[in-house]
């Protein structure tokens, strides 16, 4: 008699179940979209093995790197930046396809100095928002990543709404995205939609909100933080706008420079966040 492989394997299941008192053994099928699957003795939980993290709608399930992340709700989609400023916070939100403003530099080949935080911005510059990334660092996160972001809505204690991510994904990568230019009476701007459902301006702001975007400004140093964590610069549009400086080297005392960096906000007043030390450049 031939003996096949089938048939040795078909013997030791009915010894197995022989040495547990012929206890029944149950056989499950989870489809390809994924999913769990119960009984009384045991919980299976299954993936399809992606490369990538995304929501399987049918299943309202997480893949992440082709491992099993648990029940996680759905988000809700929002094509642009401002669509997701428009939401309260709270709100759990995936956003695609959008461009990395910080990170590292590839030009420069180093890293910027922000931490545990990065900016997004859309593809063609018209608004920007900060991402929190409480699992920082981010691998592979450089200037001019395609990010797919999905995380909950909130607003900082200077009136910044922000993203706290749980995913971030990402998925190709561009050219990084040149500043916006702008006086200083530009820098911050009026309102955006009705905050807290939008994003407050800065005091007496004019012009279209631009918090959250790249940004390149000018002018003439007044003032040095003695502790070298911030300068004043002003062009003669307005007031003289805040440099952030902490952990910047090489930073002037005086004279004229542009900063390039992200527009953001200073107990309601503008501040310019340089990324690292080559955003800013004495003239």
């Amino acid at each position: 008699m031939r003996i096949t492989c089938f048939t040795i394997l078909l013997v030791l299941v009915v010894l197995c179940a022989a040495s547990v008192q012929a206890q029944e053994i149950n056989w499950s099928s989870v489809n390809a979209c994924g999913g769990l699957t119960s009984s009384g003795a045991y919980n299976l939980s299954s993936s399809v093995g992606q490369v990538a993290a995304g929501f399987t709608y049918c299943t309202e399930k997480l893949h992440w790197v082709g491992f099993w992340a648990g029940d996680m709700p759905i988000p809700a989609v929002r094509q642009s930046v401002k669509d997701v400023k428009s939401l309260p916070d709270g709100a759990y939100v995936s956003i695609p396809a959008k461009i990395a403003t910080s990170g590292f530099d590839p030009a420069a080949r180093l890293e910027d100095r922000f931490s545990g935080f990065f900016y997004i911005e859309e593809p063609d510059r018209y608004s920007g928002i900060r991402i929190s990334a409480p699992n920082w660092p981010i691998a592979g996160l450089s200037r001019g990543s395609v990010v797919n972001v999905i995380g909950t809505m909130d607003t900082t204690s200077s009136g910044e709404r922000q993203l706290v991510a749980s995913v971030v994904t990402i998925t190709d990568t561009e050219k990084p995205l040149g500043p916006l230019g702008m006086n200083n009476r530009s820098l911050g701007g009026s309102d955006l939609g009705y905050p807290p459902l939008g994003q407050c301006g800065v005091t007496s702001g004019t012009g279209l909100n631009n918090i959250g975007l790249l940004v390149k400004s000018w002018g003439m140093i007044t003032y040095k933080d003695p502790s070298g964590n911030y300068i004043l610069i002003t062009d003669g549009t307005g007031e003289s706008i805040k440099v952030d400086t902490t952990g910047l080297s090489g930073v002037p005392s005086k004279g004229y420079l542009s900063v390039i960096g992200i527009s953001t906000l200073y107990e309601d007043s503008p501040l310019i966040l340089p990324r690292s030390n080559t955003d800013i450049e004495p003239r």
